[in-house]
C-alpha cells in the first residue's frame, strides 16, 4: 500500500514538472515572437524614415520651377482647358516648385482647382519622380448674360446650366442665346430653377431654337422669348411648358399673324387654341383665334 502511496506521489511530481516545462517554452517562444514582430515593426519604421527622407531630399524628385518668372513649369501637365484662363490653374501649383513631388498636397490643389469658377470637376496626379497631371472638366455654358448695360472694364459673362456664372478668360465662339432675369443677387435655388427652365426651353424648342436670340427669366412661370421673324423682332410669352408646341403654333401661324397687322410685336402664345397680340405700352391684348389663322398656314 505504502509503496503504491509513493508511486502515486512521484507520478503527480513528474506531471507538474512537465506542465511547468511546457508552460515555461510557451512563455518563452511567445517573448521571442514578441520581440521579433517588435524588431520587424522598428525596421519597417526605420526604412520607412529612411524612404521619406529619401524622397523628400532628392534632387530627382523635386518639381522643377518655371525657366522665367511669367512662364510655366516644365513639370507641370494641364489637360482639358478650353475656356478657362491657364494661368489661373498653373498659379495654383505656384508653391510646390522647388519642393520634393512627394509634399504635393494632392487634395488641397483640388480644391483650389474647383474654386475656378470655369471648373466642374479636377483631378490631380503624382506622375513620378517629378511632375504633376492636372486633368480638369470645364462647365458648359448655355447662356450670355444679360445684367443691364455692360460697365466699362468689365468682362462679358456666361453662365451655365445649373446657374454658376463663367466670366469671359478666353476669347471664344460660343453660339448661344442671351439670358435675362438672373442674377447673382438671388439665392442660388432660384437661380437654378431660372436656368433650368431655360433650358428646358430650348430642349423642347429643338430646331426651333436656332431663331432664338433672348430668353426672359424674370417671371419663371412664363418665360418670354425673343426671336427675329424676317427682321423682324417678336417677344413671344410662352408660359413654364409645351415649349415646343407654343413656338410651332407660332411658326405656322405667322404669315396670317403678318396680315392681321395689330402694330405690336409682342404675342402670348399660352391661351390654347389662340395666339393673343398683347400691346407693348399696356392695354387690352387682342386675341386672334385659330379660326382666323388658317391651321395649314
Amino acid at each position: 500500500m505504502a509503496r503504491k502511496q509513493n508511486s502515486t506521489a512521484a507520478d503527480r511530481t513528474t506531471s507538474k514538472d512537465a506542465a511547468r516545462k511546457a508552460r515555461f517554452r510557451l512563455v518563452w517562444r511567445g517573448l521571442i515572437g514578441a520581440t521579433l514582430f517588435s524588431l520587424a515593426v522598428m525596421g519597417l519604421l526605420i526604412g520607412w524614415q529612411e524612404l521619406q527622407r529619401y524622397l523628400l531630399r532628392d534632387a530627382q524628385f523635386q518639381v522643377a520651377a518655371p525657366p522665367e518668372v511669367d512662364e510655366e513649369s516644365p513639370a507641370l501637365e494641364i489637360h482639358g482647358l478650353k475656356n478657362a484662363a491657364r494661368e489661373p490653374v498653373a498659379a495654383v501649383f505656384r508653391a510646390d516648385y522647388g519642393r520634393s513631388l512627394y509634399m504635393l498636397p494632392i487634395h488641397d490643389r483640388r480644391l483650389q482647382l474647383l474654386s475656378n469658377r470655369w471648373i466642374a470637376e479636377a483631378s490631380v496626379t503624382r506622375i513620378w519622380p517629378n511632375r504633376i497631371r492636372v486633368e480638369v472638366k470645364e462647365r458648359k455654358p448655355v447662356a450670355w448674360l444679360r445684367s443691364g448695360e455692360p460697365a466699362e472694364g468689365v468682362a462679358p459673362t456666361l453662365i451655365d446650366g445649373d446657374g454658376n456664372f463663367l466670366p469671359l478668360e478666353r476669347p471664344g465662339t460660343f453660339r448661344v442665346p442671351v439670358l435675362s432675369g438672373v442674377s447673382e443677387q438671388q439665392a442660388p435655388e432660384d437661380r437654378k430653377v431660372r436656368v433650368h427652365r431655360f433650358v428646358k426651353l430650348l430642349q423642347d424648342a429643338g430646331p426651333l431654337a436656332e431663331k432664338i436670340s433672348e430668353v426672359d427669366v424674370t417671371d419663371a412661370g412664363n418665360l418670354k422669348v425673343m426671336q427675329d421673324e424676317n427682321g423682324r423682332m417678336v417677344i413671344l410669352h410662352v408660359g413654364d411648358r409645351q415649349f415646343r408646341r407654343r413656338l410651332e403654333k407660332f411658326r405656322l401661324h405667322y404669315p396670317a399673324i403678318q396680315k392681321h397687322e395689330t402694330g405690336s410685336n409682342i404675342f402670348d402664345l399660352r391661351m390654347e387654341g389662340n395666339i393673343l397680340s398683347v400691346p407693348s405700352e399696356g392695354g387690352k391684348a387682342e386675341r386672334i383665334s385659330s379660326s382666323e389663322v388658317p391651321s395649314g398656314a
